[in-house]
């Protein structure tokens, strides 16, 4: 098993409970859909799963990669597992990266943080080789550019490919898609499961129950619990859960309304 998560309860300092007893598996070359409307907790998990909680929230259960509890490890181990074995996509791209740094110089830090030198020949075949996967063709004008000059979409192929330039065994992708138009949303999704058929593995957290049809298995969450899971098929076809259902027709009533 590359990823599991064993009864995760996230709480408040108060004690008040973000979200509870939560457990799920990712295997290699797998993509595992975590659905919910906004609140239900989807968030707080990624964000559990990559150890950037702060000391306002108590984290209980265990986070387990290639059968080691990241949760219990010491700082140093997670270095080395945080943004090389495991990446994080946020939500806006617009923010993600710094304004006043050239977009080639970002994803070479990004590189430098778990690797030795390198020339910046060798830096840009990597650059390139990554931009291009993406279906990002003019790489040499996008390496040169300031996160200002770029679209929305094309931010958001570059979250991915600071992501990817470590090579991650894992990708948490939180509501990569929000930010974008609808074309942009359908090649993106892809994109990222082309990613899983060439192995890697995706824990991909949307509101939006449509773009989980791309993923292997679904987890549909609503105030911080787990309604209802299994095979992405399954679920979506036979929803046994009236959450559920209230999710697929939410999104029925949204294509008519076009």
């Amino acid at each position: 098993m590359l990823l599991e998560v064993k009864e995760l309860t996230v709480s408040l300092a108060s004690g008040k409970r973000i979200s509870e007893h939560i457990s799920f598996q990712v295997e290699k070359g797998e993509m595992l859909s975590i659905v919910g409307s906004s609140g239900a907790g989807k968030t707080t998990i990624c964000m559990a799963v990559m150890g950037l909680l702060g000391t306002s929230y108590k984290t209980q259960g265990k986070v387990i990669f290639h059968e080691k509890d990241i949760l219990t490890m010491h700082e140093k181990e997670r270095r080395q597992i945080y943004g090389k074995e495991i990446c994080y996509i946020m939500q806006n791209p617009m923010t993600a990266f710094n304004p006043s740094i050239k977009i080639g110089r970002q994803l070479e830090r990004t590189y430098l943080q778990h690797h030795n030198h390198i020339t910046k020949a060798e830096m840009l075949i990597i650059q390139e080789k990554i931009l291009q996967k993406l279906g990002l063709e003019d790489t040499e004008r996008i390496l040169k550019s300031y996160p200002f000059m770029l679209s929305g979409g094309m931010l958001q192929r570059l979250m991915i490919a600071a992501a990817l330039i470590n090579q991650p065994q894992v990708l948490v992708a939180d509501e990569t898609t929000t930010a974008i138009d609808a074309c942009n949303r359908m090649e993106l999704m892809e994109e990222l499961r082309k990613l899983c058929d060439e192995g890697m593995s995706i824990l991909f957290v949307t509101h939006d129950i449509r773009l989980t049809a791309y993923s292997d298995k679904i987890l549909i969450m609503n105030r911080g619990k787990v309604i209802e899971s299994g095979m992405t098929k399954n679920v979506l076809e036979n929803p046994k859960e009236e959450y559920t259902e209230h999710l697929l027709y939410a999104c029925h009533l949204e294509r008519r309304s076009f």
